[in-house]
């Protein structure tokens, strides 16, 4: 990552307590449940920053959340952005919550999961 790049990752928008977690969990799920549940089950399945084994799912909750925010101006609406703009705000999102950049080519991966239930809803 460039000194630029790293400059224009910012921090992480929500700062939580546990009970606030998930509270905050449930009414972006309430709000966005097609959205969630795609994050969800994307994040899970390709584990761009390689945290998930079994019995261990739902490492990504705080990477969801930062994606909602980023989507805010689409209203949450994953299917209203293109690849690239995914691809960037899933860089940002993690980022955000990581403190760094996934590899490349599973965040590829990650996009073309999130598509996967979209392009079957056509």
């Amino acid at each position: 990552m460039t000194a630029q790049e790293e400059e224009t990752l910012s921090e992480s928008f929500w700062s939580l307590g546990e009970s606030e977690e998930k509270l905050v969990q449930d009414i972006l799920q309430r709000r966005f449940p097609q959205t969630y549940s795609v994050l969800a089950k994307s994040l899970n399945d390709s584990d761009p920053m390689d945290l998930v084994y079994p019995g261990n799912e739902d490492e990504y909750t705080d990477v969801i959340r930062e994606a909602i925010v980023l989507l805010a101006p689409v209203n949450g609406d994953i299917s209203r952005i293109g690849d690239e703009k995914l691809r960037q705000l899933l860089v940002e999102a993690l980022a955000r919550c990581f403190g760094e950049e996934a590899e490349g080519t599973r965040i590829d991966h990650l996009v073309r999961l999130i598509r996967v239930p979209f392009a079957e809803m056509k």
